[in-house]
């Protein structure tokens, strides 16, 4: 009976250890990636009125944030700032716009390649070619 148990529990370690190896497998295939190496992107600002601003960044940046660290570093007319929250940085001010939903029902839209935004600014890649637009748009 005791030898029967055992066996029971090795075969559940062992379907376990199978199964958390797939979800890792599945994790590294499906997560967002960036690419590596020297990206050159356009980081694009909409405000308000609809005038456009677009800004060519090269950067080795994996991600949205710290391109648009760079470009701050490096451009002094491009300015960004928001609030550390659950999901990562919620971007409220560019270019000294405030787009803070609570006080203005506005917010700061992400769109990459003209696609809506899938992931925030700390964790959307960037890749070689890409254009990220940021659009100030009221909430209906």
């Amino acid at each position: 009976m005791k030898n029967n148990s055992t066996k029971k529990i090795v075969i559940s370690a062992i379907v376990l250890a199978v199964l958390i190896a797939l979800f890792a497998l599945l994790y590294g295939r499906f997560s967002a990636k960036s690419t590596a190496g020297d990206k050159a992107i356009v980081i694009e600002v909409v405000d308000e009125s609809g005038n456009s601003t677009e800004y060519d960044v090269d950067t080795d940046a994996e991600y949205l944030k710290d391109a648009m660290d760079d470009l701050a570093d490096e451009d002094d007319s491009f300015s960004f700032s928001g609030k550390d929250g659950g999901y990562g940085l919620m971007v409220q001010v560019i270019n000294g716009k405030q787009a803070i939903y609570e006080e203005d029902g506005a917010y700061w839209a992400l769109y990459v390649n003209g696609e809506y935004g899938q992931y925030g600014v700390t964790e959307q890649p960037v890749t070689d070619g890409d254009t990220y637009t940021w659009t100030y748009e009221q909430a209906e």
